[in-house]
């Protein structure tokens, strides 16, 4: 019995060493990191890293974190960000993100308030911390922007599965539920009345193809690029409008997108009053859009609903045979 006694005990003391050697190195090897991103130019700030959880978890806490990267503009605040993963299982990680966390480009400064916001992480084994599966969940969340637009979202779902046959592909999902847009996005996007006031279907399902792994390195130096884009689904219906879209399309090195696109849009012509309003058809292409959209219309019998293809092509969208204006760049910042 004394002997069993003993082996509980040399048994407690080594895996408390291991806790702790563990918690420790975690916290060093962030404090690390950022200094390492301070050393490449990048400006990176932190109050104090602290890990617990004894004996089953690494729980640690990052207070005041501020990252931003000179090379893309983005940037990210937040008034704390929790990390948190079993002893036994530290490729398996949770983040939690505080409210009141801030999101920039070169272009606008998103503020975030909500209720959750968390993600569960699944990576490889190995110093590069290859994304395997993220699943993110956000709720109550209210989002504004510098631009003067902002929304609020009851409930939003994130995640990403990596392939097993080609690891530099990821089949990502979104769904969002009550995405209220905010009073002046709504009396820009909503001059006839035809919306109400949240999306009631935004979903997404598709496979993206980058041109290298989503690992630590996609934070430290450039983003993995798309290449290719398979999509299963885009629905949305706000409103009257209704949109569905399916298709795939390849990317260039330049962001520049080429393929064929499915597209469904009931009560059309109000999509392309509300994409000129948002600026996404340049104003002196709208009535070109819409000359498009009824030679479109009329070809199923229908004259409120377009089931055509769309075509992009050399940075541009062309609807049948009629070129609509320009295709986004697919370029990650």
């Amino acid at each position: 019995m004394r002997k069993i006694l003993w082996l509980i005990l040399i048994a407690a003391a080594v895996y408390s060493g291991y806790w702790f050697v563990g918690a420790r190195g975690t916290e060093r090897a962030i404090a690390g990191w950022i200094s390492q991103r301070q050393s490449d130019g990048w400006q990176a700030d932190y109050t104090s890293v602290q890990t617990g959880g004894f004996p089953l978890r690494f729980d640690t806490l990052i207070s005041d974190l501020s990252l931003a990267d000179p090379k893309s503009g983005v940037a990210y605040e937040t008034p704390r960000l929790e990390i948190k993963s079993a002893s036994y299982a530290p490729t398996a990680l949770s983040a939690v993100f505080a409210s009141g966390s801030t999101f920039a480009t070169p272009y606008q400064r998103v503020d975030i308030t909500h209720d959750r916001a968390d993600a569960d992480l699944f990576v490889d084994a190995g110093p590069n911390l290859t994304l395997d599966v993220t699943a993110f969940t956000l709720d109550n969340a209210a989002i504004t922007s510098t631009l003067g637009w902002g929304m609020t979202l009851a409930h939003g779902a994130f995640s990403t599965i990596r392939s097993a046959q080609n690891p530099l592909s990821h089949t990502i999902g979104l769904s969002a539920h009550d995405l209220v847009p905010s009073e002046g996005l709504m009396s820009t996007l909503n001059t006839d009345g035809l919306l109400s006031d949240r999306f009631e279907t935004l979903e997404i399902a598709l496979t993206a193809t980058f041109d290298a792994p989503w690992d630590i390195h996609a934070l430290e130096e450039r983003r993995p690029q798309p290449t290719r884009i398979d999509i299963d689904k885009i629905a949305a219906k706000w409103g009257k409008l209704d949109l569905q879209i399916a298709g795939a399309v390849d990317i260039d090195a330049r962001g520049v997108a080429s393929g064929k696109i499915a597209l469904k849009a009931r009560n059309w012509r109000d999509m392309i009053d509300m994409a000129t309003a948002a600026g996404l058809i340049p104003a002196d292409m709208q009535s070109l859009a819409i000359r498009a959209g009824q030679v479109l219309a009329g070809l199923k019998g229908n004259a409120d609903t377009i089931d055509a293809e769309l075509t992009l092509s050399e940075g541009m969208i062309v609807l049948g045979f009629i070129p609509i204006g320009p295709a986004p760049n697919f370029s990650i910042r």
